[in-house]
């Protein structure tokens, strides 16, 4: 009898833990992990067999345990910074794509980049009637296959528009089509992500009149 409640006991604990993992947002873990400090807020690191986001908390950073698979498109749904390249994305029909098994690398703008262009291009890109260009624009950011920054070399890469992407490596950092990596080795399930300073715009392709 003492044994059966033990293990009923058992049951149950192990029943609320795994409701406390489902439902509570990763628990945050000393760092650094394996040697890596947190910071750079969205950026993924494998350790144990789980993985870890550096998630930003106020003023701090700390690393948290991813539960479940992230894809390249639900990484950039978890960064606010991210949130004009998603609503871009949608607009394309993309976001299912960049969900796909892929292995995909995005070389991915961030809102700042977005911003930095004329406002009347930003609106051109997504006004829906001009649908076939920004699905064009943002094809030319990806690559398939999951090519890591340290595998990058100074060469053309074919992106899913059909044109090449001009990568430049130096000892003081990487450009694509002249537009800085300013973040690398973003690790998603289906690919990775680096993030660009620019918009990347084929030079067949105009943006408005």
């Amino acid at each position: 009898m003492t044994q059966h409640i033990r293990n009923i006991s058992k049951k149950k604990a192990l029943l609320i833990s795994t409701a406390l993992l489902l439902a509570v947002p990763a628990a945050a873990q000393a760092e650094p992990i394996n040697g890596q400090k947190c910071s750079t807020p969205g950026a993924l690191i494998r350790a144990n067999n789980s993985r870890f986001i550096c998630a930003s908390e106020g003023a701090k950073s700390r690393w948290r345990r991813v539960n479940g698979e992230l894809t390249i498109t639900s990484i950039l749904e978890s960064m606010p910074r991210y949130s004009l390249l998603v609503t871009a994305l949608k607009k394309a029909g993309l976001d299912t794509t960049l969900r796909g098994s892929g292995p995909f690398t995005l070389f991915a703008p961030r809102n700042a980049a977005f911003l930095a262009l004329p406002k009347a291009k930003l609106d051109f890109l997504l006004d829906p009637a001009n649908v076939a260009v920004l699905r064009e624009v943002l094809l030319h950011h990806v690559v398939t296959g999951e090519v890591m920054a340290k595998d990058l070399n100074t060469a053309s890469y074919s992106a899913l528009d059909g044109t090449l992407l001009d990568v430049v490596v130096r000892t003081s950092g990487i450009t694509i089509d002249g537009a800085r990596v300013t973040m690398a080795d973003v690790d998603a399930t289906n690919g990775v992500v680096h993030a660009v300073s620019s918009v990347l715009v084929p030079d067949d392709v105009v943006i408005g009149l």
